[in-house]
């Protein structure tokens, strides 16, 4: 019987890194930006199922990019664009 090969430690690991696709810890936030200019300003398209346009650059598509911010992050991106919050 062949002896199996030792599993490697990921490099990651090895050089004390963490991986891209950590989840953050706490409450966190889903916003959503256009995939050609980056903006936040995009929105449902009334009429067209699943599909997003973009306010700016008049992109549309049905994927846009999502991005996942803490609850720091987000407070900062609602005043950034200018939200009141309670």
């Amino acid at each position: 019987m062949a002896k199996k090969p030792k599993i490697k430690t990921p490099d990651w690991i090895l050089k004390g890194e963490k991986p891209e696709k950590t989840k953050k810890k706490g409450k966190t936030f889903k916003v959503r930006k256009c995939p050609k200019c980056n903006s936040y300003d995009v929105s449902v398209v009334i009429g067209e199922v699943g599909v997003w346009q973009c306010k700016e650059c008049k992109w549309k598509g049905r994927t846009p990019k999502e991005e996942e911010l803490d609850e720091e992050e987000f407070m900062k991106y609602l005043d950034e664009k200018g939200e009141e919050v309670a």
